[in-house]
C-alpha cells in the first residue's frame, strides 16, 4: 500500500471478516491474527488496494478472485517425508500398531497442501504394508489440491526422501512425477477444516504445520473434531512444533512424542501404556 494510506483499523478488520464470512464461510478470526493481517495487506498492495473496503471488492467480485484470495491463505510449506525421525516412528511403530487393529487403514492427511504428505504414506503403506488402504488429502487450497492430483514435486521436495522409496518417483522434465500404483490410495478433495463437517473412522489422521496458523481457541476446538473423528486405537499426527499439551482433556495420550491416541479401553488399562 502507498505510506500516505493509513493502515486498516480494527473496525475495517472487523467488517472484512464480517462480509467474507458470509461470502465464504470462513471465519478469519480464528486465524492468528499478526499472521493474517501482513499476509492480507500484503495481497492488498498487490492488487493495488488501498483499502480493505476496494480489497473486499476485488474479491467478491468473482468465485476466481475469491478462490485466488483463498489459496494464498494457505501456506503451502512442504516437502515430502519432512522431518525423518517421526517417518522412521511411523513406519516402525505406528503403522505396525494400528495394523493390529484393522487390515485396511482409512488415513487423513488434513490440510495436506500439494499432497507431499499424503504421497509420503502411500509409499511407506506400499512399500512395507501392502493392502485395500484408503489416503484422503484435503486443503482449502484449489491450486495446491491440484498439483497434488497430479502427484508432482521439485528438486527441494526430494531432498528427504529415504532411497529405498525414490523408486516411486521418476524425473518428467524439471519435476518429479508420483508413479501410478501409488494413485490406488489417494484422493484429494477440498475442505475448509475451521468450518466443514468431517468424516469419522479414521486410524490416522495426520495434521503437521497447519494449527499454527490458527488462534488457542481454534486450535483445541479442532483437536477435539479430530479426537472425534478417530476410532478407538486411532492416532493423530501433529507436528513438530505442535505438541498438544492438554492432550489428557481432550480424550488422546501420548503414543510417541507427536502421535496422540484416542484409547481403547481393554480390562482396565489402555494400549499404548508402554509403547514410548
Amino acid at each position: 500500500m502507498p505510506l500516505s494510506t493509513a493502515l486498516p483499523t480494527k473496525d475495517n478488520w472487523a467488517d472484512f471478516y464480517k462480509k467474507f464470512h458470509r461470502l465464504s464461510g470462513l471465519d478469519l478470526t480464528l486465524y492468528k491474527q499478526d499472521q493474517l493481517q501482513r499476509r492480507i495487506v500484503s495481497m492488498m498492495e498487490s492488487k493495488s488496494c488501498t483499502n480493505l473496503e476496494a480489497f473486499y471488492g476485488f474479491v467478491s467480485a468473482s468465485s476466481t478472485s475469491t478462490q485466488w484470495f483463498l489459496d494464498r491463505l494457505a501456506i503451502n510449506v512442504s516437502e515430502l517425508f519432512r522431518n525423518p525421525e517421526k517417518w522412521g516412528e511411523l513406519e516402525k511403530i505406528i503403522l505396525p500398531k494400528l495394523l493390529k487393529n484393522s487390515n485396511s487403514l482409512k488415513i487423513w492427511s488434513a490440510g495436506c497442501s500439494y499432497g507431499a504428505e499424503a504421497h509420503s504414506l502411500a509409499c511407506v503403506l506400499d512399500a512395507k504394508f501392502p493392502g485395500n488402504h484408503s489416503i484422503v488429502g484435503t486443503d482449502i487450497d484449489q491450486e495446491a489440491l491440484t498439483q497434488a492430483k497430479r502427484g508432482e514435486f521439485n528438486d527441494s521436495d526430494m531432498k528427504a526422501v529415504p532411497k529405498e522409496y525414490q523408486k516411486y518417483f521418476v524425473r518428467e522434465g524439471q519435476h518429479f512425477k508420483a508413479v501410478a500404483p501409488l494413485k490406488k490410495y489417494l484422493q484429494f478433495k477440498t475442505q475448509n477444516l475451521l468450518a466443514d463437517r468431517f468424516e469419522t473412522g479414521f486410524d490416522l489422521i495426520c495434521c503437521r504445520n497447519v494449527v499454527i496458523y490458527f488462534s488457542d481457541e481454534a486450535k483445541d476446538a479442532l483437536y477435539k473434531r479430530f479426537h472425534a473423528a478417530l476410532k478407538p486405537g486411532g492416532i493423530l499426527f501433529v507436528g513438530g512444533t505442535e505438541r498438544i499439551f492438554n492432550a489428557k482433556e481432550i480424550g488422546l495420550e501420548t503414543a510417541v512424542p507427536f502421535f496422540y491416541q484416542k484409547p481403547i479401553e481393554q480390562a482396565g488399562s489402555r494400549e499404548w501404556r508402554n509403547a514410548s
